[in-house]
């Protein structure tokens, strides 16, 4: 927290002393800093490679698109992009996931070392964030507010460094929550962490990735708090090597506002539900407090998208659920898509290797099954 505010007023100190600061993007030079004068997107537009683009308090209605590599986008909270009438807050990346051969690909990594470090970024329609094809960015101290489908939302790209953010969905001006929090999708190597989310269907998705770590951050107040997925009709069929560590599960019985049956697949996440794993390999689940939600609190279980993707290989293999506090959860189903009966661990039995150890629970389904699966030294 302090090497983010000392990284903000090192910025604002040189825009008053006038220390290689541009005060008109006309004529920036590549390492200067770009104090925005009208818009954000006109900085942008300016910069070159290792360029810092400063943005002060003030609010800034318009979405902003980011094609060039090595840029980094600083401003305090009091900086508001308000994105109402568009999909996103900032872009980066022109790419797009092609589905024109057999099988869905991404785009190639075409930018590289993107950095967000604070702003207030609120109102899009569809993502506060989005990142394609970006290898190596680091989206930090940012408030996402009343972005009702996605907060930070980076595809296919890899690298990545989430933490310390605020991230609420939902409100009048937006509309209710429909998604999720921070979803990483189809990445490689990236980290979540020290992040606060509330309001979404699920706090923090995991999908179609592989080398994620999500660790230390707070869930409340949301549908669901973590799912580690596997989904059909992605580039990458599979989600492994996950670790999700020391977070704060607590109190996620926010009722879903998707109807079951819309054909949403979000519309399928139950009520009150701590922590999923749904058809991922490799998936360490360790040291988390899990309290409080109303359907179940930590789940393993096949992967129920299996049939509808030949490429996926439906079972959860070599995961573990270790020394986690799973508590007071499942005392209130959702009667409607809950699929088990509620319970602190459910796991359905599917896969190989899967174990747990030194959990405190009081509920288990179906009961002993966790005895029955025991983790080595």
């Amino acid at each position: 927290m302090g090497r983010r505010i000392s990284a903000i007023s090192a910025v604002l100190v040189l825009a008053v002393l006038g220390v290689a600061v541009v005060a008109s993007p006309a004529a920036a030079l590549a390492g200067d800093t770009i104090v925005v004068t009208t818009t954000i997107q006109a900085a942008v537009d300016a910069a070159q490679p290792g360029d810092t683009i400063l943005v002060p308090p003030g609010t800034y209605r318009e979405s902003v698109l980011v094609d060039k590599s090595e840029l980094t986008i600083v401003g305090t909270p009091a900086a508001i992009l308000d994105a109402a009438g568009f999909r996103t807050g900032i872009r980066v990346g022109t790419g797009r996931i092609s589905r024109d051969g057999p099988e869905p690909a991404c785009p190639p990594l075409a930018v590289t070392g993107f950095t967000l470090e604070g702003l207030t970024i609120k109102h899009a329609s569809f993502s506060g964030v989005f990142l394609i094809g970006v290898d190596g960015y680091h989206l930090t101290g940012t408030k996402y507010v009343d972005n009702p489908v996605y907060g930070p939302f980076p595809v296919c790209s890899s690298n990545g460094l989430i933490d310390f953010n605020h991230v609420v969905g939902g409100g009048s001006a937006a509309g209710p929550s429909l998604d999720t929090g921070i979803y990483v999708g189809d990445d490689d190597r990236v980290t979540v962490r020290h992040n606060s989310v509330t309001n979404y269907v699920i706090g923090v998705v995991v999908e179609n990735t592989i080398n994620a770590n999500v660790q230390d951050n707070l869930l409340k107040g949301n549908t669901a708090g973590i799912y580690a997925a596997v989904l059909p009709d992605h580039p990458r069929p599979f989600t492994n090597n996950i670790v999700i560590e020391r977070n704060q599960v607590v109190n996620n019985n926010l009722p879903n506002p998707i109807p079951p049956d819309s054909g949403d697949d979000i519309g399928g996440v139950p009520t009150g539900v701590g922590i999923v794993n749904l058809g991922s390999d490799h998936v360490v689940v360790r040291h988390n407090r899990v309290l409080g939600n109303d359907s179940l609190g930590v789940i393993v279980l096949q992967n129920l998208f299996g049939p509808v993707d030949p490429r996926i290989e439906p079972n959860p293999d070599f995961n573990q659920v270790r020394g986690n506090v799973i508590l007071q959860n499942g005392r209130n189903p959702d009667p409607v898509r809950a699929i088990t009966p509620g319970a602190d661990i459910v796991y359905d039995g599917t896969g190989t290797g899967n174990c747990f150890a030194d959990n405190v629970f009081a509920t288990e389904f179906p009961a002993g099954i966790t005895a029955s699966f025991p983790c080595g030294n």
